[in-house]
Order: structure tokens, then sequence, then C-alpha cells
């Protein structure tokens, strides 16, 4: 097939499968992982068809155009380090879009990948306990070559295509993507986080089950915590949820 011949340069690897379609990636990640895959098992789809990101929201996965990967991490880490998997797997999947396609991604708070005020990658990390101890299920999505996005997609996405001289290649992205990964748990990406971070300094609306809260996005802490100063002085750093940015994706409030 086709799709397949893209996948070349991931000749060789052990424990990956490449598949035309499936309902997501990440699910069958989950499934290699009960069935005791090891760290570094992977797979990549050509399409999705019930592709998910943060949230509970849809990710879509058209064939041909984007790369769905998912991987598997079987932590060293210890448990309180396990806060970090989604922002390190953030600047993995920065460093590989900077290999395979020559393009620096800013980061918006927790793991989006940012191009030109544009979304391009979307992960989603989940914790699964397997019968082989806890398992972390990495699923890092990019869109690649040009495409339709939805109405409401279009007002904030992009891929990677439209900024590069020529095509960017799934295979090879998809191998430096892995890569990284293989190296995430002993990735010091910290001050690379902070550098690329394109929320601090900025306005930013807490989306949060009680309301809207607006505040300046001050800091990162060690555990990747976005740091914020509300308008009465008080400071809090968020873990998670749902962090909007004056200027990114039409907040312009």
């Amino acid at each position: 097939m086709k799709f397949l011949e893209e996948f070349a340069p991931l000749a060789g690897r052990s424990h990956l499968q490449v598949l035309a379609q499936t309902d997501s990636t990440n699910n069958r990640v989950k499934e290699l992982a009960d069935a005791g895959a090891p760290s570094g098992a992977a797979v990549i789809a050509d399409r999705q068809t019930a592709g998910r990101g943060r949230l509970g929201r849809s990710f879509s996965s058209p064939a041909g155009v984007g790369l769905y990967l998912s991987y598997l991490l079987r932590p060293t880490l210890p448990e309180d380090r396990l806060m970090t998997v989604p922002a390190l797997a953030a600047v993995a999947g920065a460093r590989a879009v900077r290999r395979a396609a020559g393009l620096d991604c800013g980061i918006k708070w927790p793991n989006d990948l940012v191009c030109a005020g544009r979304k391009v990658s979307g992960i989603l990390t989940e914790l699964v306990p397997t019968q082989s101890g806890p398992a972390v299920v990495i699923g890092i999505g990019i869109n690649v070559h040009e495409q339709t996005f939805s109405p409401d997609a279009a007002q904030v996405a992009g891929y990677l295509d439209a900024w590069t001289d020529c095509p960017v290649s799934r295979g090879e992205l998809a191998k430096a993507l892995l890569e990284e990964l293989d190296g995430l748990e002993t990735l010091d990406g910290l001050r690379e986080y902070r550098a690329a971070c394109l929320t601090l300094g900025r306005t930013v609306r807490l989306l949060r089950p009680d309301g809207t809260q607006q505040a300046e996005a001050l800091g990162i802490d060690r555990d990747y915590g976005l740091i914020v100063r509300y308008g009465d002085g008080r400071e809090e750093t968020v873990r998670s949820g749902e962090v909007s940015v004056r200027g990114l994706y039409g907040y312009i409030e």
C-alpha cells in the first residue's frame, strides 16, 4: 500500500504497527500494554475514525495528511513526576518537527504545538493500569499536509507544509518523533519548555466548572504547572484544565 512506503524510514523498528485505519491509536496501544508489550511499542495509523484530544474532544484524522501516532511508556519516573509526561511529550514533539520539517514550534500550555499562531498538533496522554504495572500511553497527532478543516477548527488549525518549501515526510517525522520519545524519561526539558511556551507573559482565561477567571501567566514551575496571578494579586499554580491565551485561537477580549 502506498502509505506504507512513506514509513519506510521506520523499517526494522521493533514493536511497531503501521495501520491503514483504526478507531484510535491510543486504543491499540492500550491493547499492546495489556498484552505485556515493552516500553517503546507504538502504533501509527494513516487514518483514525475516532481520534481523541484532551478534555474529551474529537481529533480529526483524515487519511494521507497527518501523523497519528501513539507510544507506550513503561515509566521508571517516580509517581510524583508522572504529571510532567504531557509537557515532556510536547518538547519531544517540537524537537521532532524541527528535525523533520525545519520549523520551530511554540507550545501553548500544557502541550499544544503552535506554528505561526496556528495549532498543528494535539497530545493526549493516558495513564493505564496493566498486569505488567502502570503504563502511560502518549498519543500525538500532527497536521502535516494541506487539508480541509471543519469551520470551527479552521479558526485555529494549521499544517506543517504551509511553512515549508517542500512537503514534509510523514515517515521522517515519525522516525524523529519516536527517537525523541525513546529519550523522554531522561529529557531535561524544563528550560526548553519555558523558552518555547507561548502562554507566558500573556493574559489567560481559566475555564472551570464554576465559571471563568482572568489572570496573567507568570511562569512554569519544575512540574510544568502554570503559575498565574489574578487581578487581586493572588497567585496560583494551575495543574490541569483549559486555559485560553489572549491573542491565540481567537481569544481577543
